[in-house]
């Protein structure tokens, strides 16, 4: 499978469309990434319908990312030509709803996402990134007791995140969304798409 074309393919495919290692996003986006992501293994690609807020502590990830549904998600070494995976990839109702709608995904959507996620949101982390989303869109006192009853529960570099975006928050609201526009610029920079 040859990642250079099948970058090239997908950017011919979807207009403003940004990448990054794998990752095949609207450019529209402010706080949260969506799209596609290419896996990379041995054996073919996994493709996941790409979920990521920009606020996220840990970096780049695919926690709230799902596998295609339609062949779960994965394509073996050879199966495809690097146009039938594209043609794959954009067929799939995952990427439809991706790239199809007129605007990005927001930070009120990717709460209401969170939260008809219950599995999800069994991970501390996934509550830690829900609270600083609720924190975004002003609801800061469900946020705070969020913090307040995660911060016992979370591994050491959570609890450390949780700690500093607490003590940020008693500062007042804004002093909690610049050190979260903080994280969205060092993931931004990671993802080589650096303002």
């Amino acid at each position: 499978m040859n990642k250079r074309l099948l970058s090239r393919l997908m950017h011919e495919r979807v207009s403003a469309l940004q990448s990054s290692a794998g990752y095949f996003f609207r450019g529209d986006f402010e706080y949260v990434l969506k799209g596609v992501a290419f896996e990379y293994v041995p054996r073919g690609l996994y493709i996941w319908e790409f979920r990521f807020p920009l606020f996220d502590f840990f970096g780049p990830n695919l926690l709230y990312s799902t596998r295609l549904s339609e062949r779960a998600g994965f394509i073996g070494k050879g199966e495809m030509s690097e146009e039938a995976i594209v043609d794959f990839v954009m067929s799939s109702p995952e990427a439809r709803s991706a790239f199809g709608s007129d605007k990005s995904e927001e930070v009120p959507e990717f709460v209401h996402f969170l939260e008809s996620a219950p599995d999800l949101l069994r991970n501390a982390h996934a509550r830690l990134i829900h609270a600083a989303a609720l924190l975004l869109v002003g609801q800061e006192s469900r946020a705070t007791s969020m913090l307040d009853e995660l911060a016992p529960v979370l591994n050491e570099k959570d609890a450390a995140n949780c700690n500093l975006l607490r003590t940020s928050l008693r500062q007042g609201l804004a002093a909690a969304r610049t050190l979260l526009d903080q994280v969205r610029r060092e993931n931004l920079r990671t993802l080589g798409l650096a303002v």
